[in-house]
């Protein structure tokens, strides 16, 4: 399975690899630091390592920055991430929309961009169970679900589930890899997994495929988000302005091929706001 679990992984991998920082997990506290809170994204390290150094530079380069004044990191785990989030208190993140929408208010994040990558379209997510499983949300209630983005019972019940069932209708077990979240459905160790369009896409690939079957899926989220939060609000503009639109100019072409990075955009508060109505329902 190791080839079919890492083309199962590939669309989501660039994503990380383009903006996760550090080859470790340090303490951060500054207005130039940035955590990436991702729940479910796959990649290490030490595999993001050479492009980490590649887009850090280029940005401290045209921030005038010093060389190297920018550190952070990344986490896949949903709690992990949002407890680093209150702890860190850094200046910059990349966040899963599943994060901004529990923590946008008290944690004052204010949006500056959003990415896409190539190759990826509107992102969805969709419950898993077996074939011999429950066929519909309604008979899903009460039961076990697993997966990377299901840390926030509101999250998924009012965005992933479109607010069929109540919040708190699931018994919610957060596994950060999809894959694993699939064969615990498939070997009866949990209900249902609850995962992202890229794995849904790939689910043909795996040997279990014939026991599992899709019963719904919701309506599209918007991409992770690039926010400021605390110190970091005072460099909004500047960053707004050297990361918008870098994949259309002669210096970021390289840097966004090499990273299968489509393009960073402009975005605002304005943006989210139908997800938190989505969130708040």
């Amino acid at each position: 399975m190791k080839a079919r679990d890492s083309r199962l992984r590939h669309p989501v991998l660039v994503l990380i690899l383009t903006f996760a920082l550090v080859a470790s997990l340090p303490s951060l506290a500054g207005e130039k630091d940035m955590l990436l809170c991702l729940p479910g994204f796959p990649g290490t390290s030490a595999q993001a390592q050479p492009y980490i150094d590649k887009m850090l530079r280029h940005l401290e380069g045209k921030l005038g920055w010093e060389a190297g004044s920018m550190s952070g990191a990344y986490l896949s785990d949903g709690p992990k991430a949002v407890a680093r989030l209150k702890s860190d208190k850094p200046g910059l993140a990349l966040v899963d929309p599943s994060v901004y929408a529990g923590h946008h208010k008290s944690m004052g994040m204010q949006v500056i961009a959003k990415v896409q990558v190539v190759g990826s379209g509107p992102q969805t997510y969709s419950v898993i169970t077996r074939v011999d499983g429950p066929g519909d949300l309604a008979s899903l209630a009460g039961k076990k679900a697993t997966g990377p983005v299901v840390h926030d019972p509101r999250y998924v019940a009012n965005v992933l589930l479109d607010g069929e069932l109540p919040v708190g209708g699931l018994d919610l077990d957060v596994q950060k890899r999809p894959l694993r979240a699939l064969r615990a459905v498939a070997r009866g160790k949990a209900d249902a997994a609850i995962v992202g369009r890229a794995v849904v896409e790939h689910m043909g690939e795996l040997d279990f495929a014939s026991e599992l079957r899709v019963i719904h899926t919701s309506k599209p989220v918007p991409p992770p988000a690039v926010v400021v939060m605390g110190e970091g609000v005072q460099h909004a503009a500047e960053l707004k302005q050297v990361l918008v639109g870098i994949c259309g100019r002669p210096d970021g072409v390289e840097l966004c091929k090499s990273l299968t990075l489509k393009a960073v955009k402009a975005a605002s508060d304005k943006d989210y706001k139908p997800l938190l109505e989505r969130y708040k329902r």
